[in-house]
């Protein structure tokens, strides 16, 4: 069984997150409403367009320090050198970087997205500030302090990016760019954040007093660079196949699709929940060599983001048509889009961990993957949406994602020696069966019009869901682990209540 301290750290981390889960959904639901209803599809579609470019910039700029990072400053710790030294280099190598890209961007945005020309000043800005976030909030999580995150992803950028939409749209009458300025304000306050947040975990006197090297900071990017290639990799999946269906389609088709992919992002920031705790556990335990650890830490993982995010997934396939309505009644026939990328989610959120210690143990592999499924992507994704619009965009994204997931699981396999899927994910699967069929049924006898009463009927689907789940679906080692949890809650509890009596 895994060490019950590092699945406690990553429970911690997953249960903190999930209040920050909580706000990011509300905050993001009424984002797309809003975007939907107020901008319309077209700007939802410069919006979507104007992300993936900034981010996948931002993405260079990190340079794979918001994984590599961990690895790093584990190394620093083992040998009793300075992180904060280490954190330092990083984030001045970081900014270098990304400012350098993003003066580039300047001279190449007019002929990039030219109706955006009057918003570089504004852009400068963004991919510095998404680059400075990402390296942080990797230097905090190595000290396990996960409540930055959830502030930051939580609550502090998606909601600053409704109201500044808000108040863009009825305080100052900004319709065309207004989605634009709104995301670009919001990254800009979500680092805010992130700096008081990194000044607070470190020290303002440990951090200031710190003198980096700059011998140090020039070999950073030949020690990142790998995992760098990795992550750019894997934020290109998901913003590339909106670029080319940019080329093929009109803004409203781009728009559509791009707010499927918002709704797509509650099921799939399910594994969001423990990425955070589990990439420096595994940082660690890769340094120590325990490799049974690992092991159990992934399977265990795996098969809970799986059991959640099929939970979740089910009513969206069933009812999905009648969800994308809610936000604009021409959205409806995005249903068949909704579904496949939500099943896209569904593959890559189970398995998107095992890359971690491959990331760790042999740096090349990863890289390697994550181009080749890029490369099927920007094929298969180009060559679909000539043929099928929106929905052949959707197609491609999905193969390309089974590619890279079966590829990682082959790699972890042959090199690690650890296999993920067991026959414990057989009970969870044959429960979402039953729960499809449950919700089909009653889509069928009731219909789709009375709106509260589909939402009793969901709800008590995933009710009996999770029931059938604790009474059937935990292996002994999830209960040893829940009982052992549970024992340590108590004494923890019974240790509380004696100092306050004292």
């Amino acid at each position: 069984m895994a060490g019950v301290d590092d699945i406690r750290d990553i429970l911690r981390g997953a249960q903190a997150l999930l209040f920050g889960f909580g706000g990011r959904m509300v905050a993001r639901v009424i984002l797309v409403l809003a975007a939907a209803r107020l901008f319309g599809a077209a700007e939802l579609g410069v919006l979507g367009q104007t992300a993936a470019y900034v981010e996948i910039i931002a993405a260079i700029g990190v340079l794979g320090l918001k994984r590599g990072l961990l690895d790093m400053l584990s190394f620093n710790e083992e040998q009793k050198i300075s992180v904060e030294q280490r954190v330092l280099e990083a984030l001045g190598v970081t900014l270098m970087v990304s400012i350098a890209l993003s003066a580039g961007l300047l001279l190449l945005w007019p002929l990039v997205l030219p109706g955006n020309a009057n918003l570089l000043p504004l852009l400068f800005f963004a991919i510095p500030a998404i680059a400075f976030t990402e390296v942080s909030l990797a230097a905090i999580k190595f000290k396990r302090v996960i409540k930055w995150d959830v502030w930051s992803r939580g609550f502090t950028e998606p909601w600053s990016f409704l109201g500044l939409a808000l108040v863009l749209y009825y305080g100052l009458g900004v319709t065309e760019d207004g989605l634009v300025i709104a995301y670009v304000g919001s990254v800009c306050i979500s680092a805010l954040t992130v700096g008081f947040g990194l000044v607070h975990t470190y020290g303002a006197r440990a951090l200031f007093t710190s003198r980096p090297s700059l011998r140090n900071m020039l070999t950073i990017p030949r020690q990142s660079i790998p995992v760098g290639i990795t992550d750019l990799g894997v934020m290109m999946l998901r913003r590339i196949d909106i670029l080319i269906l940019g080329q093929f389609v009109p803004n409203t088709g781009v728009g559509l699709y791009y707010m499927v992919q918002q709704l797509v992002t509650v099921p799939q920031k399910v594994n969001a929940l423990f990425e955070p705790m589990i990439s420096p556990v595994i940082a660690r335990l890769h340094n120590q060599s325990p490799n049974n650890r690992i092991r159990a830490n992934l399977i265990g993982i795996c098969r809970w983001v799986f059991i959640i995010q099929l939970g979740i997934t089910i009513p969206m396939l069933v009812f999905g048509d009648q969800l994308l309505t809610l936000f604009n009644p021409s959205f409806a026939v995005g249903w068949l889009i909704l579904a496949i990328i939500v099943m896209a989610e569904l593959i890559d959120g189970t398995f998107i961990t095992t890359e971690t210690p491959l990331v760790f143990a042999n740096p090349k592999i990863p890289p390697i993957l994550v181009i080749m499924s890029l490369g099927v992507e920007m094929v298969l994704v180009a060559v679909f949406s000539q043929m099928w619009g929106v929905t052949g965009a959707a197609i491609g994204f999905l193969i390309a994602i089974i590619v890279l997931s079966s590829g990682r699981l082959i790699m972890l396999a042959n090199r690690l020696h650890i296999q993920v899927i067991t026959i414990s994910y057989l009970p969870p699967l044959g429960f979402a069966l039953v729960m499809v069929a449950f919700l089909s049924g009653a889509r069928v006898l009731v219909g789709i019009e009375p709106v509260l009463l589909i939402a009793a009927i969901v709800l008590l689907s995933l009710f009996c869901y999770i029931a059938l789940i604790r009474r059937f679906g935990l292996t002994k080692s999830d209960r040893v682990l829940l009982r052992v949890l549970r024992q340590k809650k108590q004494r923890s509890r019974k240790l509380i209540s004696k100092t306050d009596d004292k």
